[in-house]
């Protein structure tokens, strides 16, 4: 054998929630099975729910961005705090997430999102695509009310393309999901 096919390791098989917002803004191409993808990578963490595919528990390293040093948040809002950057690594995908060092296990979402909020990448081919949504609902009685997601309401379809542009109400409802296959 040579040394390449030493190497050789089957492909990791990874659902990747990708965001409504970086399709329609055009920073990702709507997710195709068949279609060899990259984009942009974050992980957040979410409890194990066995009716949700696009949560998993992985096994990764978590490396220290930015030499370690934290950045301050301040979004405009009165509020400020410290954030320190980690980049998890995996089997053929990199993802920002909270502060974890070392060899870790998470449980969460790889989430496709916008470039500037994560130096995380994910590639390979998309084997199956389906379209999440849920439904919404504001409490009539309280003006401006916040849009809150109704538990229990999510459903997936399945489709060979992610729509270009998804529900187009005051809240968007809709969400692809792709399951890749990476290779290191």
């Amino acid at each position: 054998m040579t040394d390449q096919h030493e190497k050789w390791r089957p492909p990791t098989h990874l659902p990747v929630l990708v965001t409504d917002s970086s399709v329609e803004d055009d920073e990702t191409p709507p997710p195709e099975v068949g279609v060899i993808g990259e984009f942009p990578l974050l992980f957040q963490e979410f409890p194990t729910d066995p009716a949700d595919p696009s949560i998993v528990t992985l096994r990764a390293s978590g490396e220290p961005l930015h030499s370690g040093k934290p950045t301050r948040q301040q979004p405009g809002t009165g509020e400020q705090w410290w954030d320190w950057a980690v980049l998890l690594r995996g089997a053929g995908w990199t993802a920002t997430c909270r502060p974890v060092l070392g060899q870790v296990e998470v449980t969460g979402r790889l989430i496709g999102d916008l470039a500037y909020a994560t130096t995380g990448r994910i590639r390979g081919r998309i084997i199956r695509v389906q379209v999440a949504a849920d439904r919404y609902h504001r409490d009539p009685d309280i003006p401006h009310s916040p849009w809150k997601q109704m538990p229990g309401t999510r459903y997936y379809r399945e489709v060979t393309t992610a729509p270009r542009f998804f529900a187009g109400v005051t809240r968007t409802t809709e969400t692809a999901i792709a399951r890749w296959a990476c290779w290191t």
